[in-house]
């Protein structure tokens, strides 16, 4: 059960679209179904702030080609033992200009931006790989491969999924980025509203029809109750403190 709900502050936090998928299918495999239904029905949102299960280069470019949507949410961490390490040449510190076609390594090297290839995840990517020679005499030969004889080589998404990538990592390292993302806390507490009240994960039919036809059921009965609420003027609940926090010492 995939649950979208609006998050301003003036207005009540209605649920928007319910999607029901089997189990196995992947939480980034939903996100353009999400938001081609809101779309259908005129409620696609300025911003989409997911999980970092549902954010991709591809999907940071099309919400906002597609849809005009700026979707908010933490990308991976180049997981490759250059940046692991902080003590290697990760592929971001390779600098790209795209118009000139040719790359530059952090020594200083250039190489002419290359062979276009796919990646094992189907994903259209550009490989660049500098010169033998002149990668086997540098000064910091270590910091760039572990390979005894052959050159760096480093592997990119195409220009535009690369750009979007950047763009979201340095954006996530930001202030006003936590800020916003906070706000994700709340479809958080819609799901264990619904485990609690509904019983979301459990199907009392038989069937993905009767299954998707009960989810809808739960996100209409919560829209009623948080509009009755909105009405009535009635504050949105806190988030629960824990015991344990109710008895910790007061930081000064």
């Amino acid at each position: 059960m995939h649950l979208t709900e609006t998050c301003d502050d003036d207005t009540p936090h209605l649920i928007t679209d319910v999607t029901t998928t089997p189990a196995t299918t992947s939480d980034d495999d939903v996100v353009p179904t999400i938001q081609n239904q809101l779309a259908e029905r005129q409620l696609t949102p300025g911003e989409q702030i997911v999980d970092s299960g549902s954010v991709t280069a591809d999907h940071l470019l099309t919400s906002r080609t597609d849809h005009e949507l700026d979707l908010l949410g933490p990308v991976a961490d180049d997981h490759r033992w250059h940046a692991k390490a902080g003590t290697g040449f990760a592929a971001a510190q390779v600098v790209i200009d795209w118009d000139a076609q040719h790359a530059t390594c952090p020594q200083g090297q250039q190489r002419v931006v290359g062979m276009d290839r796919k990646d094992r995840h189907g994903h259209a990517i550009v490989q660049i790989t500098f010169r033998k020679p002149v990668c086997a005499a540098g000064a910091q030969r270590a910091a760039c491969t572990r390979s005894a004889t052959e050159p760096r080589s480093v592997q990119v998404r195409e220009r535009d999924q690369y750009v979007a990538l950047q763009a979201a990592r340095a954006r996530q390292q930001t202030d006003l980025f936590k800020t916003h993302y906070a706000r994700r806390a709340g479809i958080a507490g819609t799901i264990s509203q619904g485990i609690h009240t509904g019983d979301v994960r459990r199907s009392r039919s038989i069937g993905f029809v009767k299954t998707r036809l009960l989810h809808l059921l739960l996100g209409a009965a919560r829209n009623f109750i948080r509009v009755a609420a909105w009405l009535a003027e009635t504050p949105r609940a806190r988030t629960r403190e824990s015991a344990f926090a109710r008895r910790a010492p007061a930081s000064g």
